[in-house]
């Protein structure tokens, strides 16, 4: 299928995900149009390497603190480009197909609340959501930007499943984060405060600094060599 070798060759990492397996959950969290069609292409991009690793640097270099803020929306720019160009392989072939980028919303449906494009990467099981709430693979962490490209072209076959989280008890990014906005539950939604997060960004704004952190996405074991031979050694 043309649409897969595109995938692979675009994509850092991608999955599909069924939304008929998970219909009745979608709808109630999002609206009767996030089922509109019946399947979703989760498509991942890693950002740049260099800057991911000099986040520890950003809390006291502005200027790294920016240049780490600006990739973070540029990938999601050039991941956003990948989705398009997936959108135009799938509509040469006669199907539909309609794109939910950062934003998580798109002028076709109507939804309640903006999509997590996480929901579909977990979905299509490409990876889990970790205890700082992001989705994590096991080949790059959480490192990744992410788009939705919802379509009708019929994928069943590629179709993956939720995969368990791979956390355990690592505890690596609960102790990292400078806004104490994580802690050691196993489930996603209860160990992430996104208000905890939320304050320390807007102190560190009112303080003058880009509004960036990042630490959680670059201390993560799966991801980051130097934490995973800590945790190997063990």
């Amino acid at each position: 299928m043309k649409v897969i070798g595109l995938l692979e060759e675009l994509s850092d990492v991608y999955g599909i995900a069924d939304f008929s397996k998970n219909e009745e959950e979608l709808i109630d969290m999002y609206g009767e149009d996030i089922c509109k069609y019946p399947y979703a292409i989760a498509i991942g991009h890693k950002m740049l390497e260099d800057i991911i690793e000099k986040i520890p640097l950003t809390y006291n270099n502005d200027k790294l603190a920016q240049e780490y803020l600006d990739e973070y929306f540029n990938s999601h720019n050039r991941v956003s480009v990948i989705a398009d160009k997936i959108i135009g392989c799938i509509e040469c072939e006669g199907y539909n197909a309609i794109k939910l980028d950062v934003s998580g919303t798109n002028s076709n449906l109507n939804l309640k609340m903006p999509f997590s494009n996480k929901a579909s990467a977990h979905l299509a099981g490409i990876g889990w959501l970790g205890k700082n709430n992001l989705l994590t693979t096991k080949e790059y962490g959480p490192r990744l930007t992410w788009a939705t490209v919802l379509t009708d072209m019929p994928l069943s076959n590629y179709a993956g499943s939720p995969m368990d989280s791979l956390c355990d008890d690592c505890v690596i990014c609960v102790n990292a984060c400078p806004g104490k906005a994580i802690v050691d539950l196993p489930d996603a939604k209860q160990s992430y405060s996104p208000v905890k997060c939320g304050e320390f960004l807007s102190n560190r704004k009112k303080e003058g600094h880009p509004v960036a952190c990042g630490m959680c996405l670059y201390i993560c074991p799966y991801g980051n060599e130097k934490t995973r031979k800590i945790i190997e050694n063990r």
